[in-house]
């Protein structure tokens, strides 16, 4: 994988969901689409599997790094490392699962796991943050509201993946990744 091309695409992709994300929001809730997940599942599709799990979890931890989250106390939200970097990577090996029955270089493609991948990183999410606001920690929590709001984000996800995959669909032999297209022949086990 050409690490430093990946970096500079995160990059903008970071500052897309940073600087778009209150832009999208679907009226007056806080749903908006991702499009870090559209990027994560895009590697998965084509990338080996030790790079998809190294590419997914630095992307959740710049995630967990980029949005922090409200205290009950009022303080200054805190920044807690791991869910979204194990979310992500829980996405990611979703997609390596499925991607043998899906068409690697079809925008459709990119779309639907988008929303799946979204789906399962958020139920990580939400379900981390719950445990840590039962232990006590003072985090501004409502796990349901959470889990609404997250899923219905994974859904615009799938949106946001569906544009995004005409854009990185055609960078994959530049950043070294699999095209998705059949051997001539096949390999031997």
């Amino acid at each position: 994988m050409n690490w430093p091309l990946f970096a500079l695409i995160s990059w903008i992709f970071f500052g897309l969901e940073l600087g778009l994300r209150d832009a999208l929001r679907l009226g007056p809730t806080p749903m908006a689409p991702s499009f870090i997940i559209p990027l994560v599942v895009f590697v998965a599709i084509s990338g080996p599997p030790n790079i998809v799990r190294v590419a997914a979890l630095v992307l959740g931890l710049i995630t967990d790094l980029t949005f922090p989250v409200e205290l009950r106390d009022g303080g200054p939200p805190a920044t807690i490392v791991g869910p979204y970097a194990l979310g992500y990577l829980l996405g990611a090996q979703l997609v390596l699962t499925m991607r043998a029955m899906m068409i690697r270089r079809n925008p459709l493609t990119v779309a639907f796991l988008s929303m799946l991948a979204a789906g399962v990183a958020q139920i990580v999410v939400v379900s981390m943050f719950t445990v840590r606001s039962m232990f006590g920690d003072p985090i501004l929590w409502s796990p349901t509201h959470e889990l609404l709001i997250r899923l219905g984000s994974a859904l615009t996800s799938s949106v946001s993946g569906l544009v995004l995959s005409f854009a990185l669909l055609p960078l994959a032999p530049m950043l070294g990744l699999s095209t998705g297209q059949a051997r001539r022949y096949p390999r031997r086990a």
